[in-house]
């Protein structure tokens, strides 16, 4: 079991290292080894050892061409009985050959095979035997085709069933690892959902205390102050609680840096920069007045742009176009880079919705009452636009 074991490990490593021992191997014998079957029983020489030696040499590349193979080693397997003038193990580089043509063939090609083979050698043995009785030789000959490659279709049917198993596993794997980032996902979520219920009762207790305060201010200080102590302490703990919404949610390899401010707008020269670092060749507009944009706007502005000019970096031939827009109460946003025509029908696919980046910009649009399309033009750009709202830029 062993020595299977190790052969198999280097016919899986290099394949045509074995594919050459064997037809090395099958020389002496094939040449030099009498056949008692044949008249005078002595070995091959002359033009038949010649033939018999590339026939072999043949099976150097049988896990190559496979189909060529079998058709010259059958044609000198004939060629080899014909010359030396009856049977010879010349056969064996056939049967051989038979057997790893059934392995990488499906069943009713290893079966045509079986069958011209066995024709060839047959014609062959008859026209210098003579008519071919059914003795023990005959039955020889057709057992020994027929096994080889019914030998071969049952290792390709194992391999095959192998795969199937390993793929099945494979499946079930990811499956399990899905179903436990799901349940994972889930309780994320309810737990935030709770903790945002707590967050929402800490706000209405701000509100409540901020409206008794601004009563108070000039009736009673004192009691306005506590109001107003009241309100820091709850604004406190609403902090510590949405800390720890973003926790739960938070993937667990996520980088957090608590000291740094979002991005947002005003640090997209350094987005841009950064995709030229790589490639990117980048034309970039701006129109209005910049200004910082209120709420969470801002971060999702950026966040936009970055996954639009990371699409166009990954899909595109290395150009895209940016355009900021200020409006007094919104903020418009494009992008668009020429697509290759090898990338046409994935960006399709993409505006469509498959595309896990435009889905995450979209919910992150909708969450600040934005709009957003995605769509491929005819011109062949890949164009992204979204409106924001900016609620400052309204209330001046």
């Amino acid at each position: 079991m062993t020595v299977l074991s190790d052969l198999r490990a280097l016919h899986e490593r290099n394949p045509v290292v074995v594919d050459v021992l064997v037809a090395v191997g099958l020389m002496p014998m094939v040449v030099l080894v009498p056949d008692p079957d044949r008249p005078g029983g002595s070995s091959l020489s002359g033009a038949a050892a010649v033939i018999a030696i590339l026939t072999c040499a043949g099976l150097a590349l049988r896990h190559r061409w496979p189909g060529i193979v079998l058709a010259g080693t059958t044609l000198g397997a004939a060629v080899v009985i014909m010359l030396a003038g009856g049977a010879s193990w010349i056969v064996l580089t056939t049967i051989v050959a038979l057997y790893t043509f059934a392995v990488l063939r499906d069943r009713r090609s290893a079966i045509l095979a079986l069958a011209a083979s066995l024709a060839t050698v047959s014609a062959a043995v008859t026209l210098v035997t003579g008519p071919w009785p059914l003795d023990p030789a005959a039955f020889q000959y057709i057992s020994s085709f027929a096994v080889a490659t019914a030998v071969g279709v049952a290792v390709r049917s194992r391999r095959a069933f192998v795969v199937a198993v390993e793929e099945r596993a494979e499946r079930a794997d990811r499956m399990r690892e899905e179903e436990a980032a799901r349940r994972v996902a889930e309780e994320r979520l309810r737990i935030a959902r709770e903790l945002h219920d707590v967050v929402a009762h800490r706000v209405a207790i701000v509100n409540v205390q901020a409206s008794v305060a601004r009563h108070l201010v000039l009736v009673d200080p004192p009691a306005a102050l506590a109001a107003i102590e009241h309100v820091r302490e709850a604004g406190r703990a609403i902090l510590d609680e949405l800390g720890d919404v973003l926790n739960v949610l938070r993937q667990p390899d996520e980088a957090v840096d608590p000291h740094s401010p979002a991005p947002g707008l005003d640090e997209v020269h350094h987005l841009v920069a950064s995709f030229q670092s790589l490639g990117l060749a980048i034309r970039q507009s701006v129109s209005g007045s910049p200004r910082a944009v209120a709420g969470g706007a801002d971060l999702v502005a950026y966040r936009v742009l970055q996954e639009a000019l990371t699409n166009a970096h990954k899909h595109g031939i290395g150009q895209a176009t940016m355009t900021i827009c200020y409006e007094p109460t919104e903020i418009g946003l494009e992008v668009t880079n020429p697509v290759g025509d090898d990338h046409a029908a994935a960006a399709v696919r993409s505006a469509d919705g498959a595309g896990f980046g435009l889905i995450g910009m979209r919910e992150r649009v909708a969450a600040v009452g934005g709009e957003m399309t995605a769509r491929q033009e005819p011109d062949g750009h890949f164009r992204v636009s979204v409106r924001l709202p900016d609620r400052a830029g309204a209330e001046r």
